[in-house]
Formats: structure tokens, C-alpha cells, sequence
């Protein structure tokens, strides 16, 4: 998070991506897949880099960690508090059913709960109603307004996936935040390969496994 410099303003900088491996055969089918979660809303960026390889294909997405690392560079100290399936109703996010702490776990919650298949991603993007996955921050209460401008510049970038940022003090789907903080629900990057999965491609992943220049990477609508 230290290490991201994007600034969305510009567009210029590095973001932290997450890599998946594919077959080339598979590689239409995967980005058609990608394609339509990034317009459900459950992607960070719409974003990607591909690489290709000697066996497969390499694709950076945007992990949603860029966006606590562009706000701690607007000076806003912000702590990742766990990782969560979140059940969402006619396309609204309802509440965390399930939760891991960051501090629980020495592999990333979303990569354990997304290796367990309890997701419905494909029903979300389908019908407005299924669970997806998500990750929840806290940061100083005294910052909410500053989170608010920040969250806006990404926005103008391209880099969406808040899902809620809650009040002082108050619950956010469900799960409580610390004392004097704010809590932000934000949508994990993983749920394109959790999406590609569900529509039976294989699909190797790593979650924050780089950081990537975002001048290297194009627009989905360019790759489809």
C-alpha cells in the first residue's frame, strides 16, 4: 500500500494488481467473463494488462488495495480489517455473512474463501441477487470527509468498487468498526476470477502480487 503513487487525476503512476493464468485457448472466454463483472460493479478498475507467456497468458487486474494505498497517500491512515462474503439483494450489498480478520489469517481471506465456492457470482451479475466478495478498512473518523474527496477523485478515474463508507462509529453490512473510525466496504478485485471460475475456466491466480504501471494497462473495451 506504501508503494502505490497512482494518482487518478492523471492517470500516471502505479497501482497494486492482482495475476491470473490462463490457457490461451481460454483467453476470449476469461476476458468476456471479466467484462461482464466489471459492468455488475465488482471490480475495482476496469483495467487489465496482458501478458503473454510460453504456456499461458498473464492477466494484471486492479486489486482493491490501490485504493487504501491512494488514500494513505492523501494522508489518511488507513488499517485493512478483514476480508468477507457479502450477500447483495437486487444489486443493493445487504451484510457480510461470513468474515476473516486480517489479523486471523496468514493467507489473504478472500483467496481462503474463494478456494471453499461459496460464492454465487454468477447469479449476481445474472439476477441482481447473489454474494460476492468484499473487504472492509477502518480509518480515522476525523478523515471522513477527506475519504469522501479522495474516493471522488478515483472515481473520476475509473477506480469505483466502495461499496459503503459508514458513518462514525457505526456498523458497516453488519460488521462493527473500532471505536472513533469509519469503516469502508470495498469490492475484491478477486471477484473476476472467482466469476471465470464459476463459469468452469481454469484459472491460476495470485492475489496482490505486483505493483503495475497503470500506463501499461488498457480499458477493458480495448481487449474485448
Amino acid at each position: 500500500m506504501h508503494q502505490v503513487n497512482f494518482d487518478p487525476s492523471e492517470m500516471k503512476g502505479k497501482i497494486i494488481t492482482n495475476t491470473s493464468y490462463v490457457k490461451k485457448e481460454h483467453l476470449d472466454e476469461t476476458l468476456s467473463v471479466f467484462y461482464d463483472a466489471i459492468h455488475s460493479g465488482l471490480a475495482v478498475s476496469p483495467m487489465i494488462e496482458i501478458l503473454e507467456e510460453e504456456r499461458s497468458i498473464k492477466i494484471k487486474t486492479a486489486c482493491s488495495l490501490t485504493i487504501c494505498g491512494v488514500l494513505l497517500k492523501h494522508g489518511i491512515p488507513v488499517h485493512p480489517k478483514g476480508g468477507g462474503l457479502i450477500e447483495v439483494v437486487e444489486r443493493e450489498p445487504i451484510r457480510f455473512t461470513d468474515m476473516l480478520m486480517y489479523w486471523a489469517t496468514t493467507i489473504d481471506p478472500i483467496d481462503i474463501l474463494t478456494a471453499q465456492g461459496l460464492m454465487d457470482i454468477a447469479g449476481m451479475m445474472r439476477t441482481g441477487t447473489g454474494r460476492i466478495l468484499g473487504n472492509l478498512h477502518e480509518a480515522p473518523m476525523l478523515a471522513r470527509d477527506r475519504i469522501e474527496g479522495v474516493l471522488e477523485l478515483l472515481a473520476s478515474g475509473g477506480f469505483t468498487g466502495v461499496l459503503e463508507l459508514g458513518e462514525p462509529n457505526m456498523n458497516v453490512l453488519g460488521v462493527s468498526v473500532e471505536r472513533d473510525h469509519v469503516g469502508i466496504a470495498l469490492v475484491g478485485g478477486t471477484n473476476l476470477v472467482a466469476a471465470a471460475r464459476e463459469c468452469n475456466i481454469d484459472v491460476e491466480h495470485e492475489s496482490i502480487s505486483d505493483l503495475t504501471d497503470v500506463s501499461k494497462m488498457k480499458h477493458i473495451e480495448e481487449l474485448i
